[in-house]
């Protein structure tokens, strides 16, 4: 009895780790493809890539501003297309723009939303450049944001309360300061977007920069973020597969099972 106890637990556990997946980062700032700082610049691609020793891939459609040559001990591989890359022979993406460093852009995802999903999936992690809100070929949740949940440059679903062109009124928050990041430097020109909290934090998403108090949003307040973040780090453990599920269930159900017929087994009088 006890060897199907012990084979029914062996069941149950002996399964292939899961990886969580990765996050998805909306950056609001052009100071890593504008300025590449030499502060916030790296400590970004440290982030991206994580405890993976991969590259960083850089895909930039509009083959502006190369940022392989970025300092801070990260690989950085940068493609003007995605076609033909294998997305796991990489850490992260970052994408830049497809109209250059400082415009905002909805295409660059145009065709490969379903692989870079799955790569996500699979623990890979994802920064948008200038985010302006989209789908992004359905990778971003919630990405259709209503009216007035992104201020800034370019935006054009904001306008109830709006913003500069661009600030340098961030401040990194504490969870921004656990994931590796200090306070921005002053670049005269750091943040051309404005998350507003309101919207997007019911959705999952965590700020790891408080936007400048200089944008306004859709609800009235000037509580925004200039870089969201969702999953994979962030602490949202992955969701096993049905199958997975179906074999914790059935190893849980052999043990009961045993665990019942031990008890109907009538004591020995001897």
């Amino acid at each position: 009895m006890k060897r199907h106890l012990l084979m029914a637990a062996a069941a149950c556990f002996a399964m292939p780790a899961l990886a969580d997946p990765g996050f998805i980062a909306l950056e609001g700032s052009d100071a890593t493809a504008l300025h590449m700082d030499s502060q916030y610049t790296p400590q970004l691609f440290k982030y991206l890539q994580g405890s993976s020793s991969k590259n960083v891939l850089v895909y930039n459609p509009a083959g502006t501003i190369d940022l392989s040559s970025v300092s801070g001990g990260v690989g950085i591989t940068n493609v003007t297309s995605l076609t033909g890359v294998t997305l796991s022979d990489y850490s992260a993406i970052y994408i830049e723009s497809p109209g250059g460093c400082c415009a905002a852009d909805n295409t660059a995802l145009d065709g490969f939303g379903a692989a870079v999903t799955a790569f996500i999936a699979a623990g890979g992690n994802l920064s948008i450049e200038n985010y302006i809100g989209g789908t992004y070929d359905g990778v971003v949740p919630g990405g259709a944001a209503p009216f007035g949940a992104i201020e800034g440059y370019g935006v054009n679903n904001g306008g109830i309360g709006g913003g500069p062109g661009c600030t340098d009124g961030e401040v990194v928050t504490p969870l921004g300061i656990a994931r590796g990041f200090t306070q921005p430097p002053i670049d005269g020109c750091w943040s051309h977007q404005a998350y507003e909290t309101s919207y997007w934090a019911p959705l999952g998403y965590v700020s790891l920069m408080a936007s400048s108090p200089e944008f306004t949003f859709g609800d009235g307040t000037n509580l925004g973020s200039s870089f969201l973040a969702i999953g994979g780090s962030l602490g949202q453990p992955g969701v096993p597969e049905p199958a997975t599920w179906a074999l914790f269930i059935g190893g849980f159900g052999a043990i009961g099972a045993a665990m019942r017929r031990r008890g109907k087994v009538a004591p020995s009088l001897g």
